[in-house]
């Protein structure tokens, strides 16, 4: 029995609950609009995860463990995906009842990662506790493990696989009880035992070989001190159900089916040089950068178990009495302590100078590179360190006064909590904007479009081995759950490489929207014809804020994808993303068309943030000068506007001024020069008008205005751009209307 105390054991989860929300109150406070980090984390597509199983759930014809809603239109095998399965039901209840959508899943998230906090706390003070270790050391030693570095910084990335480190002791704990049951009950024990199995490699595969160092050789001791070979023989068995029923189960709900359907040849392995260890010596006994992704031991782990063992072997104490088949002596725990302790060095150690291969490098290669992070034993680390250091101490404090007990225990919780930084907040940073037109994209559910595709630019994805493009972007997983499509951006764990790798340098398109190669408009457009036909590309979406609102490449992409009118027409514009619809969705297009003015014109209004549904390539980004909104022209040798136009011949005007010297600029429209050249004056901005005949604009739509300007100049103010004139605005009146009186 754990404790005759049922008020303790709520007392105790209390205790960490507390702590929890002490720990994570940066993110709860802010939980409707925040994550974890100072830049791009891993939070999307563990909220993209969960919103995938459901939609696999209710799709007919779709599984969990195969998608090509990511890296489209390849399809990833998710068996070694980061899916975190466990947590899907509290998600799945969570979220529509705290409102659903982006709000609902980021508090769902919160209140996921305050559960899985406060059950590492609390599972470890209950394996303290069974293990005979004082009430003074056990709740100490369980909020040591609850605010680990690994767990704080498993907190700050979303990580929620890796915050549930709870299966370690809890498994223990279970197992312990399989050992101690006899008869029908063993065997009841041992069901739950494998269900536990089950959740552990649900949750994340990872924990099962943390697991291994722990429960193997705890579970061949607590069958050699059974107390004759039948019970031993029956205690096996016991664990032999437990592995069967795991086995059935992952198989009845495709788990192991997709693992053997796994094709490792696509992979590209982390490298062993770049598998992360604690810093030596400085990592194992203190505490530093944990929210810049440093995992380490703190100041309390190693001291602890140095002074259990000076406490073993200087003092002659009555050892308190033990429950033979369930607790396991205290050096026991120590000798477990030295595998995983070397282990989290990493690949290599470095003797005199020389670097050797550490133990690590053989459980790599063992893995083929799938298991990428050693420094991860930490978790292992401690609770063996703080099992043997509990055993060893608990005389010492059993001899003292409850008022003594109750000092060291406040002591040590206090030096646990200084030692995690529990009141410097964790950094965090805004969730990525919200765009109302992904829900635009998210009903369109019709038959002939429900399988369309979203292309984020820039593309950027990885697979946690290897990465294309930048990180940000692929956030935009976050907005798959949104809008419910097939995209490329994202990140999935364990991807083939030639899934995404292609979107480097060889693809012209793809290339090209990544900012990784330069424009190549022929090619450009076969591959999007070809893909949106064949791919079902639905939905381009241009974040300037993600390429940089300044940077030349905006304009480039948006006025590339403006040129093309039957493949695609822009939809929508919110703050820096410009969203392009194509020609494989049914709904039409909207005209380009500004809004008339009561007097019949119609006006571009250049550096507005509608402008973008108008311009072509040749110009920069937009600005405010003498609080007049414009663009300059002159990024490439001519400047160029789309606009639809009613039937008529127009009178055209513009408000420009040349940049340094007077410019001259031809007006084209549809491909026809328009008049003589105009000399645009460098002295203030100025009107020009020029006349166009109906013939010129013929139907109206697609009208294409070319401005031919003769020169561009280098500014010598540091300025890098290329310049030509400034625009204020363009001006349409048609030349028949008549004002109605």
């Amino acid at each position: 029995m754990l404790t005759s105390r049922p008020r303790a054991l709520w007392a105790s989860l209390c205790l960490y609950l507390g702590i929890a929300l002490v720990a994570l109150s940066p993110l709860l406070f802010r939980a409707t609009t925040h994550t974890g980090g100072e830049w791009t984390t891993d939070y999307y597509h563990f909220h993209w995860n969960f919103w995938w199983i459901r939609h696999a759930l209710s799709t007919p014809g779709l599984q969990i463990y195969e998608t090509n809603y990511l890296f489209f239109p390849f399809t990833n095998n998710l068996a070694f995906h980061t899916l975190t399965l466990f947590w899907y039901p509290a998600w799945a209840l969570l979220e529509p009842l705290l409102g659903g959508g982006r709000v609902g899943t980021l508090l769902a998230m919160d209140i996921i990662m305050v559960m899985a906090s406060t059950l590492t706390g609390w599972t470890f003070y209950l394996l303290l506790r069974r293990e005979g270790v004082s009430v003074a050391l056990a709740l100490p030693f369980g909020v040591i493990l609850q605010v680990s570095s690994g767990m704080m910084l498993a907190a700050m990335l979303t990580t929620i696989n890796y915050l549930s480190a709870f299966w370690l002791p809890l498994l223990l704990l279970t197992w312990g009880e399989v050992a101690r049951a006899r008869g029908r009950q063993r065997f009841l024990w041992a069901l739950l035992l494998g269900l536990g199995f089950v959740g552990t490699l649900l949750t994340d595969f990872q924990h099962m070989l943390f697991l291994a160092f722990l429960l193997v050789p705890y579970g061949i001791w607590t069958v050699i001190r059974q107390s004759s070979w039948r019970q031993r023989l029956t205690l096996a068995l016991a664990g032999i159900v437990a592995l069967l029923l795991m086995t059935c189960v992952l198989w009845g709900i495709g788990t192991l089916p997709a693992l053997l359907s796994y094709d490792f040849s696509g992979l590209s392995p982390q490298p062993i040089e770049n598998a992360g260890g604690i810093a030596f010596p400085a990592g194992f006994f203190s505490r530093f950068d944990t929210y810049n992704r440093a995992i380490t031991l703190g100041a309390l782990v190693l001291p602890l178990v140095i002074i259990g063992i000076v406490v073993s072997l200087f003092t002659k104490r009555k050892q308190p009495p033990h429950i033979t088949i369930l607790r396991a002596g205290k050096w026991f725990w120590f000798v477990l302590l030295m595998m995983p302790l070397v282990i989290a060095l990493g690949a290599f150690i470095t003797i005199n100078g020389e670097r050797v291969r550490a133990p690590y490098a053989w459980l790599h290669e063992l893995f083929g590179g799938l298991f990428r992070s050693p420094a991860r034993f930490d978790g292992v680390i401690i609770i063996a360190a703080l099992l043997f250091a509990g055993k060893a101490l608990t005389p010492l404090l059993t001899q003292r006064s409850p008022i003594m007990r109750l000092a060291v225990g406040g002591l040590l919780l206090w030096l646990a909590i200084g030692d995690a930084h529990l009141f410097t907040p964790m950094p965090t940073q805004p969730v990525t904007q919200d765009y109302t037109y992904y829900q635009t994209i998210g009903a369109t559910t019709v038959d002939q479009t429900s399988d369309l595709a979203v292309v984020e630019v820039p593309v950027a994805g990885g697979s946690g081995e290897a990465w294309v493009g930048d990180f940000r972007p692929m956030e935009a997983q976050f907005y798959g759950m949104i809008h419910g499509k097939p995209m490329l951006n994202g990140a999935l764990a364990r991807a083939p490489l030639n899934h995404f790798w292609y979107w480097l340098t060889d693809d012209p398109m793809l290339a090209w929207l990544g900012q990784r190669r330069y424009l190549e408009p022929e090619n450009v457009e076969r591959q999007l014809r070809e893909r949106i036909n064949d791919w079902r590309i639905g939905w381009i979406v241009v974040h300037g804020d993600w390429i940089g609102r300044e940077q030349p490449a905006v304009q480039e992409i948006i006025g590339y994808l403006n040129s093309l009118p039957d493949l695609l027409c822009p939809v929508a514009i919110e703050r820096e993303v410009v969203f392009f619809q194509s020609s494989a969705v049914s709904q039409p297009c909207p005209a380009r068309t500004p809004l008339p003015a009561p007097d019949g014109t119609l006006t571009i209004d250049i550096g507005a943030p509608d402008d973008r549904f108008f311009l072509g390539r040749g110009w920069h980004y937009a600005e405010t000068i003498f609080d007049i909104s414009l663009r300059w022209a002159g990024a490439e040798p001519q400047a160029s506007l789309y606009i639809d136009l009613p039937p008529s011949a127009y009178q055209l005007e513009f408000s420009a001024q040349a940049f340094s010297e007077t410019r001259t600029v031809r007006i084209s429209v549809n491909g026809t020069a328009i008049d003589e050249p105009i000399a645009i004056w460098a002295d203030s901005l100025s009107i020009y008008t020029v006349a166009v005949p109906a013939d010129v604009i013929g139907t109206g739509a697609h009208v294409t205005v070319l401005l031919n300007y003769d020169a561009v100049v280098m500014p010598t103010n540091g300025d890098t751009r290329p310049l030509a004139m400034m625009i204020d605005w363009v001006r349409f009146t048609p030349v028949s209307f008549s004002p109605t009186q």
